[in-house]
């Protein structure tokens, strides 16, 4: 995987800086849903805005899992140079991105809203709310991710949601899904086979750009999950196959923050989708921010680049109520070869699902503006997808490709699926995958010690290093 990985991609490893808070034990939660519940609605009742509309109605606790500084110079450097190489400045189209989005009520008249809301609700995932989102239906696993909640108020109290580091938190096996981050992320490049493929097809630019955004917005929906699956360790690594001859191959490349890398590639190297991402976790009145950061890039043999962006998830009803994801905020799909962008954005005014979107492809000036737009977009990420009028998504296509995981005995030492805790898990072991957890994550935290030790120079002895 290392070998196959990008070079120019992988993110630099970093210790961590917070301090950890571990929730010991098997915890079982039992009895104490009213009590947390009302020890959590008095917390976010304090935090909560007068005007949740009108206001940023989220307090960050982000603020010491940001990257570190080697990590924000490479971030920054990759994007400079990706951007310098087509000999143009793109500050410009960020800057239009934000007054289109600031202009979609008063771009969308009574009419164009009431045809689209037609649209929307006549093509839609049968899980998708009325008002917008997707509803998660595993209650079971929301109500054991729920139950820990109690275990969390009581060590972390007001901590919670007046700047603590969620992703500090480690949390009990219990609250566990019997997989990876790896693995579950594998799951979600599962349109980039049959839409990345026929991105690689097209000649034309613009036909490139509209699959290329077809794939992530059709994307979006298999990102929903509530039960959270177990962090992989530094060099964890996962390769799986899709139908096509496409690969996939998965690295963590940093533990703290939670950093994977990846790289797909098509059959004959006919496009390759590389990059990482992390994310920073934050609460509001009985919701969560997940939002990612990170590179994210589509390569074709011609020499063509698109960069993707990112959005942020909101989870609503985390502590009660069914808990429902929306995706928020602008998407912006960049072809800085051909100065061409695809900029969408979710949730543009009231009277549609928050699921909803509206944008466009436009053409850019050397400066990254907005000189001339070339089609509209609209459609739903829980529905389908259109380019003046003509469908590229739809939720019933058949265009979905699921991976095939390589088998264990052709797989890497270090695969995911190696791990004792979740394999112990699997095999509904919880109090051995809680000791097989709690030894993983000894050892991650002395080989964390044992780096820093090395880099501060000098003789030292390893068995010093507890």
């Amino acid at each position: 995987v290392k070998g196959r990985m990008a070079t120019t991609m992988m993110p630099q490893r970093r210790q961590a800086k917070d301090e950890e808070i571990v929730l010991d034990g098997v915890f079982n939660g039992a009895g104490n849903e009213d009590e947390v519940e009302e020890a959590l609605r008095g917390m976010c009742v304090e935090a909560a805005p007068e005007d949740e509309e009108n206001t940023n109605d989220y307090v960050d606790i982000s603020d010491d899992i940001g990257i570190e500084d080697k990590h924000s110079q490479k971030l920054s450097a990759e994007r400079s140079g990706f951007r310098k190489m087509a000999g143009k400045s793109f500050r410009g189209l960020w800057n239009s991105a934000k007054k289109l989005a600031g202009r979609s009520k008063d771009r969308m008249k009574d009419s164009d809203i009431e045809r689209l809301l037609e649209k929307v609700m006549k093509c839609r995932h049968k899980l998708a709310h009325p008002n917008g989102g997707l509803i998660n239906t595993d209650y079971e696993g929301i109500k054991v991710s729920r139950s820990v909640v109690a275990e969390v108020v009581k060590q972390m109290g007001k901590k919670l949601l007046t700047g603590q580091n969620l992703l500090s938190v480690t949390f009990p096996v219990r609250c566990c899904q019997p997989r990876t981050i790896l693995e579950c992320a594998a799951y979600q490049f599962c349109f980039c086979p049959h839409y990345l493929s026929r991105a690689a097809m097209e000649t034309d630019p613009v036909e490139r750009l509209k699959y290329v955004t077809a794939c992530f917005i059709a994307c979006i929906h298999t990102t929903s999950q509530f039960v959270k699956p177990f962090n992989p360790t530094l060099g964890e690594t996962l390769q799986a196959s899709f139908d096509g001859g496409v690969r996939l191959y998965l690295e963590q490349t940093s533990h703290h923050p939670p950093v994977t890398s990846w790289q797909v590639v098509g059959p004959n190297n006919s496009f390759q989708y590389v990059g990482w991402s992390t994310y920073e976790a934050s609460f509001g009145y009985n919701k969560l921010y997940v939002k990612q950061s990170g590179i994210r890039m589509c390569k074709f043999p011609d020499g063509t680049s698109i960069e993707v962006g990112f959005t942020m998830d909101r989870y609503n009803n985390v502590y009660w109520g069914d808990v429902i994801q929306e995706v928020l905020g602008s998407y912006t799909f960049l072809d800085a070869r051909n100065a061409i962008s695809c900029t969408i954005e979710l949730n543009p005014c009231k009277g549609l699902p928050s699921d909803t979107f509206v944008g466009s492809i436009n053409r850019l000036d050397a400066q990254g503006e907005i000189v001339d737009s070339i089609c509209n977009v609209e459609g739903s990420f829980l529905g389908f997808l259109d380019f003046n009028g003509h469908r590229y998504w739809d939720i019933s296509s058949n265009t979905r490709r699921d991976p095939v995981f390589d088998p264990l005995e052709k797989s890497l030492p270090s695969d995911s699926r190696f791990r004792e805790d979740r394999n112990a898990l699997v095999n509904g072991e919880v109090e051995r995958a809680q000791l097989e957890k709690v030894r993983i994550e000894e050892r991650q935290r002395r080989e964390r010690r044992l780096r820093a030790a090395a880099a501060k120079g000098g003789p030292w002895n390893p068995a010093d290093v507890k």
